[in-house]
């Protein structure tokens, strides 16, 4: 059975944070290109920002109530997971929470400091300190992207459950047992229904 679990702007802004990303991080060392770097830096900042804005003002499964940061959570879940006995979550599970809470922010720094470097610095800010700052923050975002995506591929082979689909289409598998378990027994709350 399916469930409709991303509305259509957490599928938007998802692709579109991957296109942005991408392009920055295609353009970034070249002087040429530099605007356009700028530009997909601007976009992903926007981008990120509305997607806290949607993550407090909405309902369901894009409610950062539904998935609070917990590292402890996070790091059971993950020994769970690779023991093969971790329970399918419906919305985001606690590893995917830290990344997506861990993304957020690094690409909050990452803009911050591009912006700064960009505008050398406004004339009163470190725009050395600050092209370090996006330098590592980058790379580091960088990273936590790639064990994402690694991330979720492992638990969609681990669940049986196509999540690179499921941020397509929004809908992703569920079974009876999975409504069971997320209704009790859970560190997330239940997300409110969408209006």
């Amino acid at each position: 059975m399916l469930r409709y679990v991303w509305d259509p702007f957490i599928r938007i802004f998802h692709w579109s944070l991957v296109a942005a990303f991408g392009y920055a991080f295609y353009t970034h060392a070249s002087m040429w290109d530099r605007l356009h770097h700028a530009y997909a830096g601007y976009v992903a900042g926007t981008l990120i920002v509305a997607r806290i804005v949607w993550g407090i003002i909405s309902t369901g499964y894009a409610n950062f109530h539904s998935f609070p940061l917990n590292p402890l959570w996070a790091f059971k879940y993950f020994f769970k997971l690779l023991k093969g006995t971790a329970r399918h979550y419906i919305g985001h599970n606690p590893v995917g929470s830290l990344a997506i809470y861990a993304m957020l922010g690094l690409g909050l720094i990452a803009v911050g400091s591009g912006c700064i470097v960009y505008n050398n610095g406004w004339g009163f800010i470190d725009d050395e300190m600050s092209r370090v700052i996006h330098h590592y923050v980058t790379w580091t975002w960088l990273g936590v992207v790639v064990v994402h995506v690694l991330g979720v591929i492992f638990e969609s082979f681990i669940h049986h459950d196509n999540l690179i689909w499921a941020m397509i289409t929004g809908c992703k598998r569920v079974c009876s047992i999975d409504e069971r378990v997320n209704q009790r027994n859970t560190p997330f709350p239940r997300p409110k229904k969408a209006r």
